[in-house]
């Protein structure tokens, strides 16, 4: 757009240039309002191409700031006194018009996942109150520094017109003040801790945050605070609510009709008790829900019905009860993540969540499930396909600034909790272990193709692994141990070049392990409990030899129970023979039978003669 066009563009009403009925006076009139606004367009132009150079005051208080700071990474190094421009300084932004400090972003550049490079990045030392000279500062992030343990500075609710205050894992200690309330213009508001090194005893401040969007508070010790959880003054405006892991107990407020924009709800790692509020089911917005590692009881309410847009849900490590509800399937068609392991679920797997075909991570195990899993599993279409190139790596939602929105959350992989963000939208996974069910794997289950982790261990399964495994070339990670499968291990396995977490320990399987360099990588206990050979456990050859061995001898075992059974049969018959031969004349004949005992008393006599003698 021309600058003249732009001139234009905001003139306030129309004019017809080759109209001969204009009068003189107005065309003059015209003509001086067309060149004045040229000169503002000419010195908009001007500053968006050159900028303005920053307040002096405010150059001078972030040379201060930096004073207190070590910055062993050297993310500072643009600040000196000799670049007098701290407009142009890393991580500071101005105004273009004014010149005045706008936005200060010294969070931390790297993931606390790259630790060495996490730890190497902070920013070490206080923070100079200089940082007041600020006053027209609309953004403010200090995330991911170590400000050695002091308090989070009260005078920062001074700073009235912060929108964006990002204060999470700086290493802040203490009490919140609540003089953060102050902060009326807030939006964005991030005060997640390590460690429950910050705590607060009330959190209802937080109502005088009314333009309030984005709140995130974690790993903070509010166990104090659960009375004054999103009281009814608590900003409508909420749409991402992130509470998670801050000791909260008692059970969750049923008001949450009052904040009908929320789109992310995150409670997780609390100690909530009680049921779960039917009023969660007006969030009709909401596309995440966690509720993760509480105490929360009774059934999923119907309620949840009216999630027709949520893309998560984790109720998982609860004690929550029942089937599990049918409609999951037929409601929640844009479902990528469905989590409700460790609770009291009970009952056959539904077949109506064959319908999820967006699913991505399933995970049911420890409940009471039981019956056969559906052929229909080849339904979850997004498991089908190995190719994630045309796909983001993570589940985004919204973004504010320049930090993205995303979903996170915990899976047991390879047998370890591990928490995903980043990469979660490329992560494939089924876990239905620890539970009763029974019948065969279903072969469809190898037309997941995407399918990286499953587990389907501490069932009763039986019948022999499907043949055509192999063809899930994506698995890395394999559990079917603990069940009754028989047969050998199919050949196909073999193709798994991937895989490298296997246990099909303490099944029926027999036969000789079929050779690759994957299996043959694994130790011993992945196969132990079965009666199999050949590498990693002893060839076959050997256990040949050892079962000729143990037949012969028990063969020889064998001979030899002949042999005594026909000594017992001896000595039976010899015993009942001499018995009767001696025993049956004494009894038919008396005077056998007196000469008999005449001789033992002659013979008793004789013996006691003798032992008087020796005495």
């Amino acid at each position: 757009m021309t600058t003249f066009s732009l001139i234009i563009s905001v003139f306030p009403f129309s004019y017809n240039f080759h109209s001969q009925k204009m009068k003189p006076n107005k065309r003059v009139f015209v003509g001086l309002i067309l060149v004045e606004l040229f000169a503002i367009a000419t010195m908009i132009n001007i500053s968006l191409c050159n900028g303005t150079s920053c307040i002096e005051s405010e150059r001078e208080a972030l040379l201060k700031l930096k004073h207190d700071l070590r910055d062993p990474s050297h993310r500072l190094a643009s600040w000196i006194g000799d670049n007098g421009d701290c407009c142009k300084w890393g991580g500071v932004l101005c105004g273009n018009f004014t010149g005045h400090v706008l936005e200060l972003n010294l969070q931390n550049p790297f993931s606390p996942d790259d630790n060495e490079a996490y730890q190497r990045s902070m920013l070490v030392g206080k923070i100079n109150p200089s940082l007041l000279e600020l006053k027209h500062l609309v953004h403010l992030d200090l995330s991911g520094n170590d400000f050695q343990g002091i308090q989070i500075p009260k005078y920062l609710a001074s700073l009235v017109n912060l929108r964006y205050l990002n204060l999470s894992q700086a290493r802040f200690t203490g009490m919140i003040p609540h003089q953060l309330g102050n902060l009326s213009n807030l939006q964005y508001l991030d005060l997640s801790g390590v460690y429950f090194e910050l705590h607060a005893e009330t959190i209802s401040w937080l109502s005088g945050l009314s333009l309030l969007e984005h709140l995130y508070i974690s790993f903070v010790n509010l166990s104090k605070a659960s009375d004054s959880l999103l009281g009814e003054n608590f900003s409508k405006n909420i749409e991402f609510l992130k509470l998670s892991t801050n000791h909260f107990s008692e059970g969750i407020p049923d008001c949450w009709m009052n904040w009908p924009r929320l789109r992310t709800l995150n409670l997780g790692n609390n100690n909530f008790t009680g049921s779960l509020p039917m009023s969660i089911g007006t969030l009709t917005s909401l596309r995440s829900l966690n509720l993760r590692n509480n105490r929360l009881s009774g059934v999923i309410p119907t309620s949840f019905k009216n999630f027709s847009i949520l893309e998560a849900l984790d109720v998982g490590e609860n004690e929550l009860v029942g089937s599990i509800p049918t409609w999951i399937g037929e409601r929640f068609s844009r479902l990528m993540i469905l989590i409700l392991r460790s609770n009291k679920f009970h009952g056959d797997f539904p077949i109506q969540l064959c319908r999820l075909a967006s699913l991505q991570i399933l995970d049911v195990a420890y409940n009471s499930l039981l019956g056969t899993i559906p052929r229909c599993i080849n339904n979850f279409s997004a498991m089908a396909t190995a190719d994630s190139s045309d796909q983001s790596s993570d589940i985004l939602y919204a973004f504010s600034g320049d930090n993205k929105i995303v979903e996170d959350t915990s899976l047991v992989m390879k047998g370890f909790l591990v928490e995903y963000n980043s990469i979660l939208n490329l992560v494939r996974s089924i876990d239905i272990s620890m539970n009763n069910f029974s019948g065969e794997i279903p072969v469809e289950v190898t037309n997941l193709q995407g399918l990286q982790s499953l587990n389907l261990s501490h069932n009763l399964f039986t019948g022999r692994i499907p043949d055509n495994i192999g063809v899930m070339r994506s698995i890395e990670s394999l559990d079917f141990s603990a069940n009754q499968l028989s047969g050998q291990i199919p050949q196909s396995m073999s193709n798994l070049s991937f895989l490298n977490y296997l246990n099909l320990s303490n099944n029926n399987l027999n036969g000789e392990i079929p050779s690759s360099t994957q299996l043959q990588s694994f130790d011993a206990s992945s196969f132990a409990g079965n009666d199999l050979c050949g590498a990693p456990l002893s060839s076959c050859t050997e256990k040949n030899a050892l079962v000729t061995d143990d037949q012969n001898r028990i063969g020889n075992e064998e001979d030899g129970d002949e042999v005594d059974w026909t000594l017992y049969v001896s000595m039976a018959l010899g015993f009942v023979v001499g018995f009767w031969c001696f025993i049956g004349p004494l009894l038919s004949n008396k005077r056998w039978r007196y000469k008999y005992f005449h001789f033992l008393d002659g013979i008793g006599d004789k013996f006691v003669y003798f032992v008087r003698r020796c005495y």
